[in-house]
């Protein structure tokens, strides 16, 4: 009777060891394939991190240059160039040449 439920129970610790193998198996194959099937969005994602990446540096290099642009807009040399070169206008005491020549 003793050496009977011995034998029971290794044969019930021997399908306890064997069910955790397969379920340990099965869990292991899932997240496989889950991994598998998610990898084209992760990847997707990936490029578009990327592309984001780019723009980033592209607006914080155009930002950098309206700063740059912000700082000179109000200085006497930038407002003299632009009222020379989009208005014609000139200061009173500058000396102006003209080309008379007539290669055009």
């Amino acid at each position: 009777m003793i050496r009977l439920k011995q034998m029971i129970s290794e044969l019930i610790s021997k399908h306890k060891k064997g069910v955790l193998v397969w379920v340990v198996i099965l869990a292991s194959g899932s997240m496989i394939f889950r991994g598998a099937v998610q990898r084209p969005q992760i990847k997707q994602y990936e490029a578009e991190i990327e592309e984001l990446d780019i723009k980033i540096a592209e607006e914080k290099e155009r930002q950098t240059e309206i700063d740059d642009l912000r700082e000179k807009v109000n200085t006497d040399e930038y407002i003299e160039k632009i009222a020379s070169e989009k208005l014609g206008l000139v200061k009173s005491n500058a000396k102006i040449f003209l080309d008379i020549s007539d290669e055009d």
